[in-house]
C-alpha cells in the first residue's frame, strides 16, 4: 500500500454477456476507494493478446490462412525475438497461435499489411489509437504508441465468440434527464461483421489450444465441467503488463495487471496473476452452467 492510500500493483476486469453484449461487470482497481478505473481510463500494451485480432483473424479473412497452413518460425536481423528465445522452423499457424510465436505474428501482419490488420482495430472501436501507428510492424505483437484499453481488449474478443459481429453496447442501458425524460430511448444498438464467421469460428477452435495444447501458453487455466473455453495469454517488454482475455459461449472476460507507472515484474505474466484471476472469475461465473460448445459441428482443420 502506497503513501497515497492506493496498492502499488494494480489491476483491472471487464466482463461481456456474450448473449446480450452489454458489459455486466467492470473492476477498475483494487480496494473500493480508488475512483481511478482503469478498465475505462487506463490504456496499456497488450502484448500478445492483441494477435487475435490485429494478425491472425484479418490474416484468416484474406484466405490466404488458415489453421493447417505451414510458416516460418526463424529469427532474422532486427526481427522481434520469441519468449524465451527457442525457435521451432516449420510450424503450423495453429501451432504458432499456441505458442504465441512473435515472428510468425509479425511476418503475418506484414505480409497482409499493417495498415489492414489495424482497421479491424478501428471498426471495434478501439480508443487510443493514433495515425503515429500507421504501417507500425511492432503492433503484431502489441507494440502500440498509447496501448489499448481493457474494455477493448472484451469487446474485441467478445466480437470473435459472437461470429466475428461487433455490437457497440456499453454498460449503460438507459440515461435519463430530470425534465426531458429518457434521453437515449430513439437510440439503437449497432452490430455490424467485422471478421468473416468462419474465420471467427476457426480463431476460437484455434484459442481452445491455449488450455488444450501440450504446448498452450494457458494450460492449467481451464474451467471445469468440461466447459469449452477460449482465450489468449498476454505479456508487454520487460514484463510491465500481463494481460489474459478469453470467453466461452456465455461470457468474455478480460484481465489486466500491472503498475501504474509501468515496471518489470519478475513474475508477471499472462498466465500467472492474469491468468488466475481470470479463471478464478469465470469459474464463479459459471457455476449451474451447462457446458456448451463453440462450433455445433466436426473440428476446424
Amino acid at each position: 500500500l502506497q503513501e497515497n492510500g492506493k496498492y502499488a500493483l494494480q489491476g483491472a476486469g471487464v466482463i461481456v454477456d456474450n448473449k446480450t453484449n452489454y458489459v455486466v461487470a467492470i473492476v477498475g482497481g483494487r480496494g473500493t476507494e480508488d475512483k481511478f478505473n482503469r478498465a475505462y481510463l487506463s490504456a496499456r500494451q497488450p502484448g500478445s493478446t492483441i494477435k487475435p485480432l490485429i494478425d491472425y483473424g484479418p490474416a484468416f479473412d484474406t484466405g490466404e490462412y488458415y489453421p493447417t497452413r505451414m510458416v516460418d518460425d526463424h529469427k532474422w536481423t532486427d526481427g522481434p525475438s520469441n519468449s524465451g528465445g527457442r525457435y521451432f522452423g516449420n510450424v503450423t499457424v495453429r501451432e504458432a497461435l499456441n505458442r504465441s510465436l512473435n515472428t510468425v505474428a509479425w511476418q503475418i501482419l506484414e505480409d497482409i499489411g499493417i495498415d489492414y490488420g489495424l482497421d479491424y482495430l478501428g471498426e471495434m472501436q478501439f480508443q487510443k489509437l493514433t495515425y503515429v501507428d500507421n504501417n507500425v510492424p511492432s503492433l503484431s505483437i502489441g507494440g502500440f504508441t498509447n496501448g489499448v484499453r481493457v474494455v477493448d481488449m472484451a469487446k474485441g474478443y467478445s466480437t470473435l465468440a459472437n461470429g466475428g459481429v461487433y455490437n457497440d453496447r456499453t454498460c449503460i442501458i438507459k440515461i435519463e434527464h430530470e425534465h426531458d425524460g429518457e434521453l437515449t430511448k430513439d437510440l439503437k444498438p449497432s452490430a455490424h461483421q467485422v471478421y468473416r464467421d468462419d474465420s471467427a469460428f476457426m480463431l476460437t477452435d484455434v484459442l481452445k489450444g491455449t488450455f488444450t495444447a501440450a504446448y498452450g501458453t494457458g494450460q492449467g487455466l481451464g474451467l471445469d465441467n468440461d466447459m469449452p473455453a477460449a482465450g489468449k495469454t498476454g505479456t508487454s517488454n520487460d514484463q510491465k503488463d500481463g494481460w489474459f482475455v478469453g470467453y466461452t459461449r456465455y461470457y468474455t472476460t478480460s484481465v489486466w495487471v500491472g503498475y501504474d507507472m509501468p515496471k518489470k515484474m519478475d513474475k508477471l505474466m499472462g498466465s500467472t496473476y492474469p491468468g488466475t484471476i481470470w479463471q478464478k472469475f469465470m469459474l464463479k461465473a459459471h457455476e449451474g452452467r451447462s457446458p456448451m460448445e463453440f462450433l455445433p459441428y466436426a473440428q476446424v482443420s
